[in-house]
């Protein structure tokens, strides 16, 4: 939902007047190569590459890691397992293996009793991947100390550990820690450049050289080759070096919108670590779709498509006045159907 920023616009526009672009495909983007090597040092790892969005970036990873046939170890609410289109399997023949977690984490026990052992009945376990912050569990923080637990255990194995890092600035933020602390020991590692920190498209996969070098076959495999991507990189760059300290609003905005709702009487709100609230509508006589149309029509747009859970998502473009004008839509709703 975040609008590029004017010095975004104006970045692209510069760049453009300094004929910075040139064809990404081999290689000759200036403007590209400089985010890209920006973003490796800032995630300290060797290498990165820019990719279309979260999902290619993740599915580039895992692709880039393992072969097919082989077995992912994912926590059952991850962004891969659920809201991927099934591209693991689809794309790359890999198996998902679902497993338990602890808001979002995998602990490393549970990481143990799920690597497969080697039979030739089992699919090989290759790879598990970590989601921080973690979307479904609530924008839930995982700190560098559970990061190297679960890589530890993982590289005893011999798997390789990706980290889905679409909200990895707003976990170093939460945790008042440098980005690359978080993924110290993770061998890859996918940050979107778009949601909080507010580029209009782009991630980027990060990683060893020899990683980067299998993702970027991998990425022109599924058709993630572009020309003149700078048009692309120039507002990740402003993202990069001007939006990630800012991303403390909105965990502010998250929980004053957190203190709002808990004074509403039936509805269960779990509190936020980030820039995310999630509300149950369990003791309330109306369900998540119909509560966000309802919303809608009052301007607040939340995510709601089944069930009882409904997410708000505090970004840039919510100012605390709009979390006001959000809680009393809210309870204006929830009033009609007690």
């Amino acid at each position: 939902m975040t609008k590029p920023t004017d010095e975004m616009i104006e970045a692209i526009v510069q760049a453009h007047r300094r004929d910075r672009f040139g064809d990404d495909v081999i290689g000759e983007d200036e403007v590209v190569n400089e985010l890209q090597e920006k973003a490796a040092r800032l995630l300290g790892k060797e290498a990165a590459l820019l990719v279309t969005s979260g999902t290619q970036g993740n599915v580039v990873s895992l692709l880039a890691h393992t072969r097919r046939g082989d077995e992912v170890v994912v926590e059952e609410r991850s962004h891969t397992f659920l809201f991927e289109a099934g591209a693991m399997s689809s794309l790359g023949g890999l198996f998902p293996k679902p497993v338990p977690g602890v808001r979002g984490y995998i602990t490393p026990e549970t990481l143990e009793a799920a690597i497969n052992i080697d039979d030739p009945h089992y699919a090989h376990t290759a790879l598990v991947v970590l989601e921080n912050t973690h979307n479904y569990a609530g924008g839930t923080v995982t700190t560098p100390e559970q990061v190297r637990a679960l890589a530890t255990v993982a590289h005893e194995h011999g798997l390789k550990v990706h980290c889905d890092g679409a909200r990895l600035f707003n976990a170093a933020v939460a945790l008042d820690t440098p980005a690359e602390r978080l993924v110290r020991d993770v061998d890859s590692v996918m940050i979107c450049l778009s949601k909080g920190l507010s580029a209009p498209v782009g991630s980027i996969v990060a990683g060893t050289e020899e990683f980067i070098h299998h993702a970027h076959r991998v990425r022109k495999r599924l058709g993630g080759g572009m020309r003149q991507a700078g048009i692309i990189a120039a507002p990740g760059l402003i993202a990069l070096e001007k939006m990630v300290a800012r991303l403390r609003e909105d965990h502010e905005n998250a929980r004053r919108l957190y203190r709002r709702l808990t004074e509403i009487p039936g509805l269960t709100v779990e509190e936020p670590e980030t820039n995310i609230v999630f509300i149950g509508l369990e003791g309330s006589r109306i369900d998540a779709p119909r509560f966000s149309e309802e919303l809608r029509k009052r301007g607040v747009l939340v995510y709601g498509k089944h069930g009882t859970r409904v997410r708000f998502v505090l970004h840039r473009m919510v100012t605390a006045e709009d979390v006001d004008v959000a809680a009393d839509a809210v309870a204006d709703v929830l009033r009609q159907y007690r």
